[in-house]
């Protein structure tokens, strides 16, 4: 099957898709590499289509869609009498909520304006099978953008009031992602400006709690995630994580790219955000001007305050990601503090513990280590500051 990748509707590239395997097996012809997917313009040199550029193209494709491991998606494949999550790719053109890129039949009239779903209804029946396994009619309308909602959480996107919505459920144990999401918004609230961060709340499904929050993506807008940014440039000999995605970042243009990247780490410690990799945040970039706008806005942070330990083990050590595995050398990678305000933490603790009160499945005694190691983690956070204000008033190098 010959299909144009387009972008908006600019023409990319005219490819051989194979959708009983979701793989591209021929690059017959490149139309414009610029409006590519930012992770394609790295592997296409000196004009040469090779075996990488395939590769590339094919695994950027994939990655679009539901990974094998989301719940209910068996029931999905069974339901559309289908073998494969990647048979479900090329429905609704392969379009989404987080880009402009679609795939259009080779000799289509076919629009974007017409077709895409920041201005166009979309169909609900794919996001309540993948969401709840909830009863939809026989035939399923396949228009929808659930097919390109990433991730292992149950999903769905959902229009309301005209604004396209993200519904996303927690782990079945405590349910407490969803809670930290709000979590998380309350402490953004206190530390940082209104557009840095996505705004989250709380709504319930069936007496089920699930987190809402508004799509940050336009239709003229693009999210290129942090590891696309990482794999454009190479390192240098001397860097380290933290110091390579600046120095992207930087070169990219992106203004204040260290200071947005600091407020990310810190905020991330005092809600013990365990996994905040190079896929969950980035950068946002104008599709039509192909400008980086800036640096993205906070968002995903459900899997913190140790949402998947046991009682018992909150408060205990984990991994931490994206810069390092250890959390405290991970946070002294921040150099400077000046933008944090302490005193607006004051009672973030009990606010914390007012919205785990809500969560029935957490007991009273995990909900009191948490609110304690909050406390804990605002004193190291506290501490870390005057080090920081001493070392500037002393005239060290920090």
């Amino acid at each position: 099957m010959k299909r144009i990748l387009m972008n908006k509707n600019k023409k990319v590239l005219l490819a051989e898709y194979d959708k009983a395997t979701g793989v591209f097996t021929n690059v017959y012809e490149i139309y414009d590499i610029n409006y590519a997917p930012y992770i394609l313009k790295n592997s296409y040199l000196s004009n040469d289509i090779n075996d990488t550029f395939r590769t590339n193209l094919t695994e950027w494709f994939k990655g679009r869609g539901i990974p094998s491991l989301r719940d209910k998606l068996d029931l999905l494949l069974h339901r559309l009498n289908i073998n494969a999550p990647c048979e479900l790719l090329d429905k609704a053109f392969g379009l989404s909520l987080s880009d402009q890129y679609f795939l259009c039949p080779l000799n289509s009239n076919i629009k974007y304006e017409d077709i895409n779903f920041f201005d166009n209804e979309f169909s609900e029946d794919i996001g309540k099978i993948l969401f709840n396994g909830g009863k939809t009619a026989l035939n399923l309308n396949l228009n929808t953008p659930d097919m390109t909602s990433n991730g292992n959480y149950e999903k769905r996107w959902k229009i309301i009031d005209g604004e396209r919505y993200l519904l996303k459920a927690g782990s079945k144990i405590y349910n407490q992602e969803p809670f930290n999401e709000l979590i998380a918004t309350k402490l953004y609230e206190r530390l940082l400006n209104k557009d840095e961060y996505v705004e989250y709340s709380v709504i319930f499904d069936d007496d089920k709690a699930i987190s809402k929050c508004k799509n940050f993506i336009t239709k003229d807008t693009e999210l290129v995630p942090a590891w696309k940014i990482n794999e454009y440039y190479e390192f240098l000999d001397d860097e380290d994580k933290y110091t390579h995605y600046i120095r992207c970042l930087n070169n990219l243009g992106i203004k204040d790219a260290e200071t947005l990247t600091d407020k990310m780490i810190v905020c991330d410690y005092i809600i013990a955000n365990k996994d905040r990799h190079f896929n969950n945040f980035g950068v946002i970039r104008d599709v039509n001007t192909l400008k980086f706008i800036g640096v993205a806005p906070i968002f995903d942070n459900g899997c913190s305050l140790w949402y998947d330990e046991n009682d018992m083990y909150v408060g205990e050590f984990f991994l931490t990601k994206p810069f390092e595995e250890y959390e405290k050398t991970q946070l002294s990678l921040v150099k400077k503090l000046e933008w944090l305000d302490i005193s607006k933490l004051e009672d973030f603790p009990n606010e914390v513990k007012t919205i785990l009160s809500i969560d029935k499945l957490l007991s009273k005694e995990r909900i009191n280590k948490i609110v304690d190691q909050i406390k804990l983690r605002i004193e190291f956070v506290k501490e870390l500051k005057k080090s920081r204000e001493v070392d500037a008033d002393n005239g060290c190098e920090i």
